[in-house]
């Protein structure tokens, strides 16, 4: 394969056998593959990542009153601002790039990965929250379920079957600030079910995926959002779709660049059966023991270690 195949969600929400055909093939192979037909605003798209870019042009001073440590959240990891070199994502380097995760808005809570966003207001970065915040609405009500859908009947299951373990999902929301001639994300796989990536458009591509027979690039598509596959549902599959490693490098010496990716997770209380097994896996625990791994060990995220 020497480019990503293209999926159409809305021949994916009509369940037609052709596109399901095509989803089952990709992700048995690849685990890759660029969405269109997605019907999320390009306004809103484009407005989420200016004022992301205004956010990552403050002082650091400012920035870093959004740092990870005055989160409420646990782990206080998983939301808030983090500088240049703070994320060890292939275990071996930090990686340089900016970035700032939030979540659903929810009550705060002692599950994991549930609660507030301590995140910037309009006096310190207009339109900051609220652009992030209609972006997550359009990811969580247009795309998630429809995929979702289109995965489980993929796997000859009924459409609604993923359903009960997203009643109340839990989202990893990132914007990622990479600098001019110097961005880099390290090898890694993603721990979710999917990611689903918005790429801000440059000509030169900046993301490069690892198929099973090479490494390719993944250039920018005009009105695609890029999905790859997470570990936990390569696990849930019992490894018959595979999540794919990747990695990022900015090379572009003029100008920075903005991705915007949605790592999406089942309800925080999920517990998942393998097909074909009896074996029960605690989801919290699988994204724990994720988030020690990159932020406190510095192993790397996913299947990093197997890549360096």
């Amino acid at each position: 394969m020497r480019s990503l195949p293209i999926i159409s969600l809305s021949e994916l929400e009509k369940a037609s056998p052709e596109e399901i055909k095509k989803l089952y093939d990709v992700c048995y192979e690849h685990g890759f593959f660029y969405l269109k037909e997605h019907e999320v605003s390009p306004e809103i798209i484009n407005q989420t990542i200016e004022v992301s870019r205004k956010f990552f042009e403050l002082p650091e001073d400012v920035k870093l009153n959004y740092r990870q440590d005055i989160q409420k959240v646990y782990p206080k990891t998983c939301r808030g601002y983090s500088p240049l070199y703070g994320e060890f994502l292939d275990g071996a380097q930090a990686d340089p790039k900016e970035i700032f995760d939030l979540g659903i808005e929810r009550p705060l809570s002692e599950k994991p990965f549930t609660g507030p966003n301590v995140i910037p207001d309009d006096s310190i970065a207009p339109g900051f929250a609220s652009s992030h915040y209609q972006l997550q609405n359009e990811i969580m009500t247009k795309v998630t379920p429809k995929l979702l859908k289109g995965l489980a009947l993929a796997l000859g299951l009924e459409a609604s079957w993923f359903d009960r373990f997203f009643t109340d999902p839990t989202l990893i929301q990132r914007t990622i600030y990479y600098p001019s001639g110097m961005g880099k994300a390290g090898k890694h796989t993603d721990n979710g079910i999917f990611t689903v990536l918005i790429q801000e458009y440059f000509p030169q591509p900046s993301l490069r995926v690892h198929t099973k027979e090479e490494w390719i690039d993944a250039p920018c598509v005009e009105d695609a959002f890029v999905i790859n596959l997470g570990d936990m549902l390569q696990t849930w599959t019992n490894g018959l779709f595979v999540s794919t490693p990747h990695e990022v490098i900015h090379r572009n010496s003029e100008a920075t660049r903005i991705s915007i990716p949605f790592f999406v997770y089942p309800n925080i209380d999920a517990i998942i059966e393998p097909l074909g097994t009896s074996e029960k896996i605690i989801l919290k625990e699988v994204m724990l023991k994720n988030f020690v791994s990159i932020w406190e060990t510095r192993e790397g995220a996913g299947r990093a270690k197997e890549l360096v």
